[in-house]
């Protein structure tokens, strides 16, 4: 098979794990072309961010017609993520890559322990609608920095921050959160566009396998229990996000690395799947 048309799989993977797990998939695409090609680390940083914005806008559809969209929390989060993400883009020019690797890694593994630890029933009480607003706006703007800096879309921390300090269900955080990675991903695609670090036959490859894999996520997604797609995402993120930061600090072989990776993946969307053939019964 052709460099391109692995990209393509690369893509309808990334996408049905998008739309399943509300994140906009950049974060997960960037190790495994790293693992894969081998290609700078800036290329594959940023190449995937301009997909971010169909596999959100895709990802989110099936949700928004069954009203799980807060409609309140994305606005508030996209107006205090925007500048964040042109700060974070503009942070690549003086941060080591290396190190926007392995912080990479661990944003990742925190977020998975985060969803771990939380279940359901412990989300905090919604704060007063003006508290709400502002609490928004701040994780808005902390995720934005973060994600104009890695590259990504900032769906991985939107998620838990959403279901952990706003105390949405894992539903209307997934839902939400691909709402807002769309406005998150076009700021952050145009600075590192100037920057020079898009490879755009990369992204165009992406992308086809990104946009109908990502929306066939979502219609799975809301056919499993939101706890087992909470815990499942948890594990999966971190078991890869260890299993990039030992890659990143050459702990261990790539053939070791590629082998766990497979594993986590296999592994969450079996552990969702079997949620979702139970639900049929």
């Amino acid at each position: 098979m052709t460099h391109f048309g692995v990209t393509v799989l690369i893509g309808a993977l990334i996408g049905f794990m998008s739309g399943l797990f509300g994140i906009g998939g950049s974060s997960i695409s960037t190790p495994i072309l790293r693992m894969l090609f081998a290609i700078p680390a800036l290329i594959a940083l940023a190449s995937p961010l301009p997909v971010t914005i169909p596999t959100a806008v895709a990802g989110s559809y099936t949700y928004w017609r069954k009203g799980l969209v807060r409609k309140e929390i994305v606005l508030w989060t996209a107006l205090g993520g925007v500048p964040g993400v042109v700060l974070g883009a503009l942070g690549t020019r003086i941060v080591a890559v290396q190190w926007l690797m392995i912080l990479t890694g661990l944003f990742v593994v925190i977020s998975g322990i985060q969803l771990i630890r939380k279940d359901s029933r412990s989300c905090v009480a919604h704060p007063k609608i003006k508290q709400f607003n502002t609490m928004a706006l701040l994780i808005g703007f902390v995720v934005g920095i973060f994600s104009g800096l890695l590259g990504n879309g900032g769906g991985l921390l939107l998620v838990p921050a959403f279901i952990l300090l706003l105390g949405l269900t894992p539903y209307e955080a997934t839902s939400s959160s691909l709402a807002c990675v769309a406005f998150y991903a076009l700021p952050g695609t145009l600075v590192h566009w100037r920057l020079g670090h898009i490879d755009w036959m990369l992204t165009l490859g992406l992308s086809i396998g990104v946009i109908p894999a990502s929306y066939l996520g979502s219609k799975v997604g809301l056919m499993v229990c939101e706890q087992r797609i909470k815990t499942a995402f948890g594990y999966f993120l971190t078991a890869f996000g260890a299993d990039f930061i030992f890659t990143q600090l050459g702990w261990w072989p790539p053939l070791i690395s590629d082998v766990v990776l497979l594993a986590a993946v296999a592994a969450a969307i079996g552990w969702v799947a079997l949620g979702a053939r139970a639900g049929k019964r």
